[in-house]
């Protein structure tokens, strides 16, 4: 009986050992789309090792201020500066939308848009000539799409830089400004824009232009134009330059 309960249990262990083995070997391994909390992930299929954050720490798109510009009768640009807080996640792309409402809060204009948003940068979007006919508009809005499709991004950031601004009022405003890249590689599709204050502090107007490359430790003028001068002498110019880096 001693011996029959001993090759028993050797015979026990070895089909445990065979069957546990097999399933340990043929066992998928985590991953980012298998619908489970696994492999080290902070929540199901995100966080940890996975290219996507987790959305409930993901802080929205925080808008500074947005303003609309009239360019003239009947056609406005508007702008907005936005603040992405996640220092570590972007948007490859976002679909925005601007809102123009009268002194009635009645919808009088909008457009669509669409741009990338950069982990932890602050910058600017433009929408130029947008037509309201014979409507006066009292208020902006910008909105963004209900966005699910964060990453994290790991480049750094581009080492563009003004070097340079200028401005002349008369006979119409135009601001030209060197962006220069420090890198040691090209950086295409850069994005500036020019934001024009009074003394007091006030967005006197907004214009957006693009370059499409600028060479390893060189510069690039860009240039910006109003159609007619602005009533108050500008005080001040601020220049945001920026690049795609998400992908």
């Amino acid at each position: 009986m001693r011996r029959q309960l001993l090759y028993f249990g050797i015979f026990a262990a070895a089909v445990f050992i065979i069957i546990g083995g097999s399933v340990w070997y043929f066992w998928p391994d985590p991953t980012c789309s298998d619908g489970k909390k696994n492999g080290g992930e902070e929540g199901i299929d995100c966080g940890g090792s996975c290219a996507t954050p987790c959305l409930e720490k993901i802080k929205d798109i925080g808008v500074e201020w947005k303003r609309f510009f009239k360019i003239r009768e009947g056609f406005y640009d508007v702008a907005a500066l936005i603040n992405n807080q996640n220092f570590f996640a972007g948007l490859e792309s976002i679909k925005y939308q601007f809102k123009l409402y009268d002194a009635n809060n009645i919808l009088i204009a909008n457009r669509d848009g669409e741009t990338f948003v950069n982990a932890g940068e602050r910058q600017v979007i433009f929408e130029s000539n947008i037509q309201t006919g014979f409507r006066i508009p009292r208020y902006v809005y910008v909105e963004f799409e209900n966005k699910k499709n964060w990453k994290y991004v790991s480049k750094e950031k581009t080492f563009l830089s003004v070097v340079k601004k200028d401005f002349v009022n008369f006979p119409f405003p135009r601001v030209s400004a060197e962006i220069r890249n420090e890198s040691v590689s090209e950086t295409k599709n850069v994005l500036v824009t020019a934001i024009i204050y009074d003394s007091e502090g006030n967005i006197q107007g907004v214009s957006f232009t693009k370059i499409d490359v600028i060479s390893p430790e060189s510069s690039k003028s860009s240039f910006f134009t109003w159609p007619v001068p602005f009533e108050k002498e500008p005080a001040a110019i601020e220049i945001f330059a920026t690049t795609d880096l998400t992908k």
